[in-house]
């Protein structure tokens, strides 16, 4: 496992061994059965069933004896991984005239744990690695000729080690899928057909991380935003700056990540599609998908402070809220024409567009202490919203979402970008040699649109943008004094590929 250390002029943290040389052993097992069967019960209709066990073996983590004894939490439990899944689907050839198709399935589905939760907890059990971090002036003043003449006077910051615990939590399970969908497809006639179908995906069990060793409760709360509550003493504040470490509820330990079960998420999706085989090979194909999907964190695994570092939130982050999803796109489109072959030639002309992604603002600090400075969602003040709805250079996408929660605290993800689309060219030509293959040379345009024009085929979509930046806390009225982080720069940012060229030639025999 590789240290992680980063350093700001205020702030030094780094993960350091407790040991000399640490090994940490697993031995990750699963063994799964699964039958089906297929038959026919009328007239066209199907029915293919099957049932599947799936058990898991995890390993545990080693028993940290003083995590117990002084807060009562054990690191040895281990991941419930028995599921039973069922699942089932009808095919309808009706009227067996093979112009008109339904079909209907459902089914449970598990998910093998990503196998780096199991690493994050072996190996942060308080017993391998520990935490420094360090502020302002307990950060050494490095010497560097002092270093070179005396080894011994590289400073090591052992005084502010501290454990670092990541665990699995005695109810964490794995997760589950419970998935529908339905279609129906019509044949007009062999060149032509269309289809619609809705899909259905509801997820259980995801894995998330809370801090155990952070306060219950907040300290006290934010009147002037919404209530919004501070998770470290009052005092503790100095020049705007929260020290995380003050809303420790045992200093002994760093931070106490405990691996839960509570990430949900609800996916829905309706499908349109259609295509036309025209003169000699030509064709064309189109799609439209509308989606909905609303979780309560959209984190899916890595090291566990990531958890805690991608969902964002309003007052406490062991309170997840389902709201849209970082994964949410409202609605898009794919069409795809390919001409005829002609003299060996053929075009290529593809479409795809996206629009009703999400972003989310923050308030550009660790406003409410729970160690990570970027996931508290921002107030929006009346006053500092009307300079930005004001603003021509701000992107409405920004002005939409400002004006949806004037006067209160930011919905995760409660942005909402516009549509985006870009237009992709081939042209091909084939030459084919009589018994030896065929010779074919092509070239590839991705975004010919910004050939054509640089302002054309870029997305401007805004990301996840902090709106503020702290300047001070007053202790006397309990407020953060902010400064706005939006001016001209609020202009949605232009991303997105820019055109490319590409030239091929392939040999086939």
């Amino acid at each position: 496992m590789g240290n992680f250390e980063t350093m700001t002029p205020s702030r030094f943290y780094r993960e350091v061994p407790l040991m000399e040389d640490p090994s940490v052993r697993s031995n990750i097992w699963n063994i799964g059965f699964y039958g089906q069967f297929q038959t026919k019960i009328a007239k066209g209709l199907d029915l293919m069933a099957g049932l599947r066990f799936d058990y898991g073996g995890y390993p545990k983590a080693e028993f940290n004896q003083k995590l117990y004894d002084e807060m009562g939490i054990r690191t040895d439990n281990k991941i419930k991984s028995f599921v039973i899944q069922p699942r089932f689907q009808f095919d309808w050839n009706i009227n067996e005239q093979g112009k008109d198709f339904l079909k209907f399935g459902a089914g449970i589905f598990s998910s093998d744990i990503n196998n780096y939760m199991i690493i994050n907890n072996l190996v942060f059990d308080g017993k391998h690695l520990a935490t420094v971090d360090v502020t302002s002036n307990e950060v050494p003043f490095p010497d560097f000729n002092s270093y070179r003449n005396d080894y011994n006077t590289v400073p090591t910051l052992s005084q502010y080690q501290i454990p670092t615990i990541n665990y699995t939590g005695k109810d964490a399970k794995i997760p589950i899928v419970y998935k529908a969908n339905i279609s129906y497809t019509h044949f007009f006639n062999e060149r032509f057909r269309a289809g619609i179908a809705g899909y259905m995906a509801l997820g259980r069990n995801n894995y998330y991380y809370y801090d155990r060793n952070m306060a219950a409760n907040p300290f006290f709360t934010l009147d002037n935003e919404g209530g919004r509550g501070v998770f470290v003493p009052l005092e503790s504040l100095k020049e705007g700056r929260i020290d995380w470490k003050a809303g420790r509820i045992n200093n002994k330990f760093g931070r106490v990540l405990e691996l839960v079960s509570d990430g949900k998420v609800n996916q829905f999706s309706f499908v349109i599609d259609t295509s036309y085989r025209y003169w000699k090979d030509g064709e064309i194909t189109a799609s439209y998908t509308w989606s909905d999907i609303k979780d309560n964190t959209s984190y899916n695994g890595n090291v566990a402070n990531s958890a805690t570092l991608s969902t964002m939130i309003q007052s406490d982050p062991r309170d997840l809220r389902m709201t849209y999803s970082d994964n949410q796109f409202r609605n898009k489109v794919v069409i795809y024409g390919n001409s005829p072959t002609i003299a060996g030639f053929t075009l290529g002309i593809r479409y795809s567009g996206i629009g009703g992604t999400r972003f989310s603002v923050t308030s550009g600090g660790n406003v409410n202490g729970d160690f990570v400075d970027n996931n508290d969602l921002a107030y929006i003040f009346p006053n500092i919203a009307q300079t930005i709805l004001d603003d021509p250079q701000v992107g409405e996408a920004l002005k939409n979402y400002i004006s949806d929660y004037n006067g209160k605290i930011a919905e995760r993800n409660g942005g909402k970008n516009g549509f985006y689309g870009v237009w992709d060219l081939r042209v091909a030509k084939k030459i084919k040699f009589d018994k030896i293959g065929a010779f074919e040379l092509s070239v590839d345009i991705f975004n010919v649109a910004n050939l054509l024009n640089k302002e054309w085929g870029v997305n401007k979509s805004y990301g996840n943008t902090s709106l503020y930046r702290i300047n001070k806390f007053n202790p006397d009225t309990r407020q953060f004094e902010y400064a706005k982080n939006i001016s001209g720069s609020g202009l949605a940012p232009l991303t997105g590929n820019p055109y490319q060229i590409q030239i091929g030639a392939k040999y086939s025999f």
